[in-house]
């Protein structure tokens, strides 16, 4: 008898130290579900379910109807170059594989492109040369009462800071001109503005991208 518990509890102790299938890790190039894929990589900057954090939402109709499959694949497996958003392909860290940039990709467009407003689908992504002397009117125009006339600031913040533009792009800032920051009380302009005059506006902030002696 006092044998037999012995083996029984061998055979408990043995068991005990074998970890079932479901309680093994999983290496990360294994993951393929959206939600925890979106977590881990991108969400520390654009919010939990892209809500908008540290940079824009991404959980947003009129953006997922303005930029294309294409560019926003580019955008996760290469990044922006010169900005914070990284490649997450090149990262030899621990990249992502093709399969969950593609996970990724058709998660962010088949959830969050519905309810886009009719006109989403007729605007441009793509920032293009503009004008700074004319979107120093136009800033003024459609920004100057929250930002300020000079771009220094009011109600919002200042948007010509030289530190603030040489972290973004100017695709950036044709991205929350279009969108808006809703996560910061910052309207999308979208149906309110034309292609021509948000480039036109970018050209003027970017007029202040550089540090100078007389700033």
């Amino acid at each position: 008898m006092i044998r037999t518990c012995i083996l029984i509890l061998l055979v408990c102790l043995m068991g005990c130290g074998k970890p079932s299938p479901e309680d093994r890790p999983i290496r990360p190039s294994k993951i393929m579900d959206f939600d925890t894929l979106f977590a881990q990589r991108c969400a520390g900057c654009h919010g939990t379910d892209g809500a908008g954090s540290g940079s824009i939402a991404l959980h947003d109709p009129t953006l997922m109807n303005i930029i294309s499959r294409e560019t926003l694949h580019d955008l996760v497996k290469n990044g922006r170059p010169g900005t914070l958003m990284p490649s997450f392909q090149s990262n030899t860290g621990n990249p992502l594989t093709d399969a969950q940039i593609e996970i990724l990709v058709d998660g962010m467009m088949q959830r969050w492109s519905e309810d886009a407003p009719p006109w989403a689908t007729d605007r441009r992504y793509e920032v293009q040369q503009g004008k700074a002397t004319r979107g120093k009117g136009a800033f003024v125009h459609m920004c100057g009462q929250c930002h300020g006339n000079d771009g220094l600031g009011a109600s919002a913040g200042s948007v010509i800071n030289p530190a603030f533009l040489e972290l973004v792009s100017a695709q950036y800032l044709r991205t929350v001109i279009l969108c808006g920051r809703p996560e910061l009380g910052m309207p999308q302009l979208a149906g309110k503005i034309e292609d021509q005059t948000i480039d036109d506006i970018v050209a003027w902030l970017r007029t202040h991208k550089t540090f100078r002696s007389d700033q």
